[in-house]
């Protein structure tokens, strides 16, 4: 057995801890066992195993005995499809079935089912990303129509959604005081009501009167504005609790954990990860080269504030940055110089300019513990009247800090022959309009820079919520200006979203014509998929936007789909033969 990697295993658990008897925790994922700090799995097994836990890892199960490999944990099973909603990662935008993929569709109601029909009466927990944008009544893709969240779907017993290192380690700590049994003979120990970032199911006569219901499953089914309402009230709540009517039961949703402070952000990514794929991964060569470049990516923080309607950031990471400090970010990337890498090949976060950003609405200072570092931390709380609208608003706080940032790795560049940084992280070309000092700074380290205007339609702009196509322009000019203050002729690289709710073929024309009167190269374009979640989808099933109430075109049928795309990939000539 590799000692860098958590045990797979009882007979590695008897190798890796003293006085082994049992897991505390085993954690079940889809995706392979890759011991790096961008799978959450990896940050929060690490985790566990730092506080004294034991810990387990099955990795990819396909078969009874691969549930079976780690036994039964002394306090529960911890359920994730991965990286990506399982649904997602075994579709196209066009519904094709995707070839070597390991997850199964519909991955938590699978797993779940396995390990209760297995160690029948253990208790699992849900987490990850499908748990996270599933775990209210949502719109399903595939089946094309509403589903249940997921907690009723898949009968586990908890789900802990979006970060989730504050809830589980508190969780553990209050079964550790008390003696274990069935899930529903604990649970009243365990004070739920008090754990933030987890959901739960309550009966009829333990309803709240003090947190909001939201819409019913039965309700949304019955009438779409109901299902708009549900999207419109925690898009526009995101820091509340709600309770959600299903069938006779009800599931309580806890308000999100607050934003992780930097001091925590540092321990979390100062754990002790191999960086390496887990050498018995189900197809290793072809998941080994998928990370070839992703093992020697530094994440800076997490979280996004930009408010994309398709987007399940928010969702997962946060709507606030939490950042890393510059000093915890500097000394990781010291130490894999110092253990032979040559290059950086990312300073990870979801919009790269957003690091330090922050909204100073975020005023109301509260005092908690935090399991993470062991001691009263200050979270703040927002408690004015918030639209949700980020970008541009007066409350929200850019920050250059990443300039220092920049500036420190150059030092440790110049101090270790042969090393170099490249950033590969998309930044939002909006913003980057009042940072322009550190845009010429990050284009010092970009090769090609990653943009993505999503579209170049106003119209379709708005049903993104992305910025104008006169915003990008702004953007497109002040890039040139950068290249020949530079003397560079780096690439850009735009990314676009063709089938999005509002958008139609003449709106992908004004795009095309736009990338062709501007000069640029277009080879990333998607289809839009209809994610659980988000706002995008909630048009997409309704065709009414949720927030402006307006009715909205949607393209609907995979043959328009296409049309759209090929609009923007397409020759001149291609597309007056399509059209005629």
């Amino acid at each position: 057995m590799d000692k860098g990697f958590l045990p797979i295993s009882l007979e590695e658990g008897i190798q890796y801890y003293k006085n082994f008897k049992e897991f505390d925790a085993i954690f079940v994922t889809g995706d392979p066992y890759y011991d790096h700090p961008l799978s959450g799995m990896a940050i929060i097994s690490r985790l566990l195993d730092k506080k004294g836990y034991k810990v387990g890892i099955i990795a990819q199960p396909l078969i009874d005995e691969d549930y079976k490999s780690c036994g039964r944990p002394k306090y529960f099973f911890c359920i994730t499809s991965g990286l990506l909603d399982s649904m997602l990662a075994n579709y196209t935008p066009m519904l094709k079935k995707r070839k070597n993929i390991l997850v199964p569709e519909r991955a938590l109601m699978v797993y779940t089912q396995k390990i209760k029909s297995i160690f029948k009466g253990s208790i699992t927990v849900l987490g990850g990303v499908e748990a996270t944008i599933r775990r209210f009544t949502h719109f399903d893709y595939k089946d094309n129509k509403l589903r249940r969240g997921i907690l009723n779907d898949t009968k586990a017993d908890l789900l802990l959604f979006g970060n989730s290192e504050r809830s589980i380690l508190t969780l553990l700590n209050r079964m550790k005081q008390i003696k274990i049994d069935s899930f529903e003979k604990i649970k009243n120990d365990l004070d739920l009501n008090s754990i933030e970032g987890v959901s739960f199911r309550i009966k009829k006569g333990k309803v709240n009167p003090n947190i909001r219901m939201l819409p019913s499953y039965e309700g949304c089914v019955a009438d779409k504005e109901k299902f708009n309402l549900l999207t419109r009230t925690f898009y526009l709540l995101p820091d509340e609790a709600f309770i959600e009517g299903c069938g006779d039961g009800f599931i309580q949703h806890n308000r999100p954990c607050h934003t992780l402070t930097e001091k925590e952000m540092d321990y979390v990514y100062d754990l002790p990860f191999t960086r390496k794929l887990h050498p018995s991964s189900r197809n290793f060569d072809l998941n080994k080269s998928m990370v070839k470049n992703l093992e020697s990516s530094v994440i800076i923080g997490r979280g996004c504030w930009g408010s994309c309607s398709f987007c399940v950031i928010p969702l997962v990471q946060g709507k606030e940055v939490a950042k890393r400090s510059n000093e915890s970010i500097v000394h990781e990337i010291e130490t894999l110089y110092k253990d032979g890498t040559k290059k950086i090949n990312d300073l990870t976060l979801p919009t790269l300019n957003m690091y330090g950003s922050r909204c100073a609405l975020y005023k109301h200072e509260t005092q908690i513990y935090s399991q993470i570092i062991g001691k009263d931390i200050t979270v703040y709380d927002k408690k004015d009247y918030c639209n949700q609208e980020c970008v541009g608003c007066k409350f929200r706080v850019l920050s250059d800090d990443l300039y220092p940032l920049l500036e420190e790795i150059e030092k440790l560049n110049r101090k270790y022959s042969n090393t170099s940084l490249e950033l590969r992280s998309a930044i939002r070309h909006d913003i980057i309009l009042d940072q322009k000092k550190l845009f010429r700074k990050i284009l010092q380290f970009v090769t090609r820079l990653k943009i993505a205007p999503e579209n170049l339609s106003d119209s379709v702009l708005r049903q993104m919520n992305k910025a104008t196509a006169s915003a990008f322009k702004e953007f497109l000019k002040e890039y040139k200006k950068v290249n020949e203050e530079q003397k560079t002729n780096k690439n850009l690289v735009p990314y676009f979203i063709a089938a999005h709710p509002g958008s139609t073929k003449e709106s992908m024309e004004e795009t095309k014509k736009f990338c062709k009167d501007n000069d640029l190269f277009v080879n990333l374009t998607q289809v839009f998929t209809p994610t659980p979640g988000t706002l995008s989808t909630a048009t997409y099933y309704t065709g009414e936007n949720p927030i402006t109430r307006e009715k909205v075109y949607v393209p609907r049928t995979f043959r328009e789909k296409k049309d759209q795309k090929n609009i923007l990939l397409s020759k001149e000539e291609d597309i007056i033969d399509d059209n005629g």
